[in-house]
């Protein structure tokens, strides 16, 4: 199954380029204007400057080739690590009140198609994001950020491989986005085979990182005889690593129909709770209702009863998997935002996959109170909460050879861009 393999890989040298937390950043896909200037601003090497350059292209392509060349030259901000190595990731961060702390095991994952089943995704992509991926990789010849994969890992190996080492990078304050990032060197030849043979065997499961993925398969393709091509910088974290946080994605709606007896249609599928008064003490007991639920079958609605917040626990799944695509999955069929669309938004709203796509009736977010204030103050009429989607949920679909809706899960937070770098040289 998939090839796990230690690399030279790129680091800052910090003696040079000073704390870590002003040169790296989040990936380019969540970066605002705001935030890429305030990335300029913070250091003449931030990795901004290769991974999202604010030149237009082509040019930005060329001077982020330029750019890695001067800063692996005489500029001695980036060098390679002296022998192969894996790196042991710590991803500091906060979220709710509480510190989160995700591990994650940094190497090189050789490619394979994602129809051979080695690599599984658990979204589609678009085209887009990736002719502007493919382009800095055929200017770079680099892997500026990571693809962010699971392993399930049900006896433990990979967890326990993840054995101490000495800490090589580590950021002394935090990033532009609040969080700690510590990176440990792997080169003892004990450790390095029982990660490689911990993942042997095994499939990768993308959770972040599919338009990267793809990408390294097209930059394979240009360059069949490239054996450096053949393989791409991958962050791999075991299933039930207990730092991994999967947040839901909720959706805020304008239906495309009129609303006046959705309560009482809704009832006909969905056994109806009222949870209380549509406030944010309500909303937040809401959530943790839903977080500590191991059913995907239980939704949050906010604007279907006037002043209340509902609960809505389905009762006929029988009914709303009949208006499914019958070749989907038992595994698909059975996901939150599945039973939302072919249970509510597009039988009962008028809200079909073209409508959604559109994206005029319904937006996302991963913030609760949000929802809560654009219904409150009628910026839409309805909200749904959602559980958040599971490790084992995304890995049972991805097993089937599926892939989820988009806007099904949000990995949170995005990994460090700019802690190891994976020149593509053998």
């Amino acid at each position: 199954m998939a090839e796990f393999l230690p690399f030279r890989g790129l680091r800052y040298q910090t003696e040079r380029v000073g704390d870590l937390s002003g040169v790296i950043a989040p990936p380019y896909d969540v970066i605002s204007p705001q935030q890429q200037a305030s990335l300029y601003e913070r250091s003449p090497f931030n990795v901004i400057r290769l991974e999202y350059g604010r030149e237009p292209a082509p040019e930005k392509y060329d001077l982020a080739a330029r750019l890695l060349a001067s800063w692996r030259g005489d500029d001695g901000a980036l060098a390679a690590e002296a022998a192969p190595a894996f790196y042991r990731y710590h991803q500091r961060f906060t979220h709710g009140g509480r510190i989160y702390t995700r591990r994650a095991v940094i190497g090189r994952v050789t490619l394979a198609p994602l129809d051979a089943g080695v690599i599984r995704p658990h979204e589609y992509t678009m085209s887009r994001p990736k002719e502007d991926r493919l382009a800095l990789l055929r200017a770079t010849r680099t892997n500026i950020s990571p693809i962010f994969a699971l392993v399930a890992d049900a006896d433990h190996r990979f967890a326990q491989a993840l054995t101490g080492a000495a800490v090589a990078a580590e950021t002394e304050g935090e990033d532009i986005v609040g969080q700690g990032h510590r990176i440990e060197v792997i080169t003892d030849a004990a450790a390095v085979r029982a990660l490689t043979d911990a993942v042997a065997g095994r499939p990768l499961y993308i959770a972040d990182g599919h338009h990267r993925y793809e990408t390294a398969l097209a930059y394979q393709a240009e360059q069949p005889h490239d054996p450096a091509a053949a393989a791409v910088l991958m962050a791999v974290s075991a299933a039930d690593d207990p730092g991994l946080l999967i947040l839901p994605i909720h959706r805020l709606v304008r239906p495309r129909r009129p609303v006046d007896e959705l309560e009482t249609r809704l009832a006909e599928v969905f056994d109806l709770e009222d949870a209380g008064p549509l406030d944010e003490a309500t909303v937040r007991a809401l959530e943790s209702r839903l977080s500590a639920s191991a059913s995907a079958l239980t939704l949050g609605a906010l604007g279907v009863r006037p002043g209340r917040v509902l609960l809505l626990h389905l009762r006929d799944r029988a009914a709303v998997e009949a208006r499914m695509p019958s070749e989907r999955s038992t595994a698909w069929k059975a996901l939150s935002v599945n039973v939302l669309q072919f249970g509510i938004l597009e039988p009962l709203l008028g809200i079909d996959a073209d409508a959604l796509a559109a994206g005029e009736h319904v937006e996302f977010t991963e913030d609760a109170a949000e929802a809560l204030a654009a219904v409150r103050a009628t910026k839409v009429p309805l909200a749904f909460l959602l559980p958040a989607t599971r490790a084992e949920e995304i890995i049972a679909v991805a097993d089937t050879g599926d892939r989820m809706p988009q806007k099904s899960t949000y990995f949170y937070p995005k990994l460090g861009t700019g802690l190891v770098l994976n020149a593509l040289e053998v």
